[in-house]
């Protein structure tokens, strides 16, 4: 059987570095790897420019772009996950408590991101708030046109951090680093300083460890060779294993305490906390697609059927 020739853009993590550097091989398949860690240029060169037969991709704008129309299929590999309390900084002075961000202005790189999905979905069903309580100002066009019915957005000529430094805005909801110079501000902290906690109380509460990104099919590939998705995800589901196995030694890790971080999070998750499938994530895979219908993203709560290819409904 000739090798079949696909394209995956996926960002540079340790579970897909095998596949990266062809340590890992998915049978029949010619694979190029394109690493790419800009997610927002690769979210829209998949979405808006077909560079890519499969890539990693922003779920709920993979929800919001499939309900529009896109023949796009995920398969159920999550490279990227993390909890989202940690991410939200404010002025104390005007915001003490969660229920204090109501009539306040919220700074946010985009409405649509998967980790705003996830934000706003614990202010309600954690504290209540509603996303109509807030008044949201991003900086970014959002990635699949976006008009929440009830929602106040501003759009602001310049990067929503500079906003909040300058205490134009309240609160400020960053993607992934925090700039240790922003959070060493006087009267600037963490809405929830003791996150790991929270974040855990959470997980416990609710099952929930919420992904961002899945892998997704352009649906013309899928059709034209149906076992593509299996294949790639038994590749995925390799080099996570690969990579699991190597952070078993302490040695690899820049952590002073790498074996007390591990076994503390095995306690909480039975396991490692990444997992492929659906049955093992179906908790938060019902959630988000519930969080998007409520947050107007999406007009409906779409079915997990609807979203990854059927033959992997099963994992």
């Amino acid at each position: 059987m000739s090798q079949v020739s696909l394209t995956l853009a996926v960002g540079e993590y340790d579970r897909t570095d095998p596949l990266i550097r062809g340590e890992v091989r998915v049978p029949g398949v010619d694979l190029t790897v394109v690493p790419m860690s800009d997610a927002w240029l690769r979210h829209q060169r998949m979405i808006r420019h077909e560079a890519f037969d499969v890539a990693e991709l922003s779920m709920s704008s993979f929800l919001m772009a499939k309900e529009r129309g896109q023949r796009l299929w995920a398969i159920p590999v999550f490279p990227y996950r993390m909890f989202r309390h940690q991410f939200v900084l404010v002025w104390e002075a005007r915001v003490g408590e969660p229920a204090a961000l109501r009539g306040k202005r919220v700074a946010t790189p985009m409405y649509q991101t998967t980790t705003m999905l996830w934000v706003r979905g614990f202010l309600k069903h954690q504290f209540g708030i509603l996303p109509e309580e807030i008044q949201w100002v991003t900086e970014r066009e959002e990635l699949v046109p976006v008009s929440p019915p009830g929602v106040h957005i501003t759009v602001s000529p310049e990067p929503v951090e500079q906003l909040f430094r300058r205490g134009e805005a309240d609160a400020l909801v960053l993607i992934e680093e925090i700039p240790e110079d922003l959070l060493a501000l006087p009267g600037v902290r963490r809405l929830f300083p003791n996150y790991p906690e929270v974040e855990e109380a959470y997980y416990r509460q609710t099952g929930i460890y919420p992904m961002m990104h899945a892998v997704v099919f352009r649906e013309a590939v899928l059709e034209r060779h149906p076992w593509l998705g299996r294949s790639l995800y038994d590749g995925f589901v390799e080099a996570l294993r690969l990579s699991l196995e190597r952070e078993r030694h302490p040695r690899v890790l820049n952590l002073a305490w790498a074996s007390h971080y591990f076994e503390r999070e095995r306690q909480i998750f039975g396991g490692s906390p990444y997992v492929y499938g659906v049955a093992a994530n179906r908790p938060s895979l019902e959630a988000l697609v519930r969080y998007s219908h409520e947050q107007g993203l999406t007009s409906r709560q779409m079915g997990l059927d609807e979203l990854f290819w059927p033959e992997l409904l099963d994992t």
